[in-house]
């Protein structure tokens, strides 16, 4: 059994029982009699019917309150509308089941089949097949047309068709999403695999607030019964099918304008590549679907997948890349290394120079000194104030540091031999 239907109706006389009954009591009445023993008559069986007429009528009434959740004057009149409809349309069948000829069944092309579904086939309650009324859902609307043109549309909540009204399609109101795969290439020819998704919706009329939780705009509903196609396989896609793929070659158009490293090493400075490609998608479609009275929410694209000889070959490539930034890394480091001690050998060389130096110059200010001694001690001091600097030891490696006292060491004794030369 199919959803939201119930097993068809048993054969019910309907109205026929009403017809009856009236006939009956008119026997009846004719036949009775005054107190006087004069028969009413036809004034009697008019009597009668006329009691039946009535107490039928308000019984109508009473039920009529109950049939629909609206209360008020509408809900009174619809009720009563609908629960006339009822027994006449029991009548009707009763009368067809009963003594009604068996219609052949013809049978109709798959299209026909296809293209006028009836309503237990959209999911609609039993009760629009059997008193062409019901209650809709909160998310639900109807399409309903008068022969092969669009009268109106209708719902959520209870609606009761009229005269030669049909339902042609069940429109849901909520959001929508749909995912469609896409292959394309990109601008370099590399082909690449992603997808598409589409978030969507009835267009909504925002200027309408009321209890509806999803207020539509009426003429979006029919835009919408209109936008039913074929496909290649005869077979009916509707209007919520035909998004995704109109996002898909939408996307197919777009990837085709960048490069594949466009996708993968973007400009840090600018939009990404995805985030620009949803967004001319999504305004692309707003555009086309403008006048179809669906809504366009988001767009989202999937992250890009290549052929495993492309990513193999594109990880060969980081790597090297990755490689050389290294090499140019530690390069950099050690010339920096080098520069700095260079940089700390010649300003230890400049301090102790200066510090043998003035020592020096002091000691022949003074009478009798012994300038050898006092300049051999001023340099021991001099080297083991240097060695114990614990920053020039972080520095200065130990190599480094006995080279330092080798030269400095030569560079007295030149010093010391100059000025004798010169004494007379």
């Amino acid at each position: 059994m199919k959803r939201n239907s119930t097993p068809p109706p048993k054969a019910e006389p309907g109205i026929l029982l009403l017809i009856l009954a009236a006939i009956t009591l008119m026997v009846i009445g004719s036949l009775l009699e005054d107190a006087r023993q004069v028969p009413y008559r036809s004034f009697g069986g008019l009597i009668w019917l006329a009691v039946l007429v009535v107490s039928f009528a308000f019984g109508l009434l009473f039920f009529a309150q109950y049939t629909l959740p609206l209360s008020g004057h509408d809900g009174w009149g619809e009720g009563l509308r609908l629960l006339w409809r009822y027994y006449n349309d029991l009548a009707a069948r009763f009368i067809n089941e009963r003594f009604g000829p068996r219609p052949k069944r013809q049978p109709r092309s798959r299209r026909a089949r296809q293209t006028q579904p009836k309503p237990d086939d959209m999911g609609l309650p039993h009760s629009f097949a059997t008193l062409r009324a019901g209650n809709l859902q909160s998310h639900q609307a109807l399409a309903l047309a008068k022969g092969n043109s669009f009268a109106r549309p209708a719902g959520p909540g209870f609606v009761m068709l009229y005269a030669k009204e049909k339902v042609t399609h069940l429109i849901d109101l909520r959001k929508h999403l749909r995912r469609q795969p896409v292959k394309a290439s990109t601008r370099d020819g590399i082909p690449v695999e992603t997808a598409v998704t589409v978030i969507f919706r009835v267009r909504q009329d925002i200027d309408e607030l009321g209890p509806e939780p999803y207020p539509y705009e009426r003429d979006a509903i029919f835009h919408i019964s209109h936008a039913n196609s074929i496909d290649a396989h005869d077979s009916v896609r509707g209007w919520m099918e035909q998004i995704s793929p109109r996002a898909a070659a939408r996307l197919i158009n777009e990837i085709s304008r960048y490069t594949l490293d466009d996708f993968f090493h973007p400009d840090p400075s600018s939009v990404s590549v995805f985030d620009q490609i949803k967004t001319d998608i999504k305004r692309q479609l707003t555009r086309d679907l403008a006048s179809t009275g669906v809504e366009i929410l988001a767009v989202g694209v999937d992250l890009l997948t290549m052929p495993d000889e492309v990513e193999a070959q594109r990880i060969k490539t980081w790597q090297a890349e990755w490689e050389r930034k290294i090499t140019l890394q530690h390069a950099a480091g050690d010339a920096e290394a080098e520069r700095r001690m260079k940089k700390a050998r010649a300003r230890a060389q400049i301090e102790i120079i200066e510090s043998i130096t003035q020592n020096i110059a002091s000691v022949r200010r003074a009478d009798n000194a012994d300038l050898s001694s006092i300049i051999t001690l001023r340099m021991i001091e001099a080297l083991e104030e240097a060695e114990s600097n614990a920053s020039l030891q972080a520095l200065i490696p130990q190599q480094v540091m006995a080279n330092l006292v080798m030269d400095t060491t030569t560079q007295l004794q030149e010093w010391l031999d100059g000025p004798e030369e010169d004494q007379p």
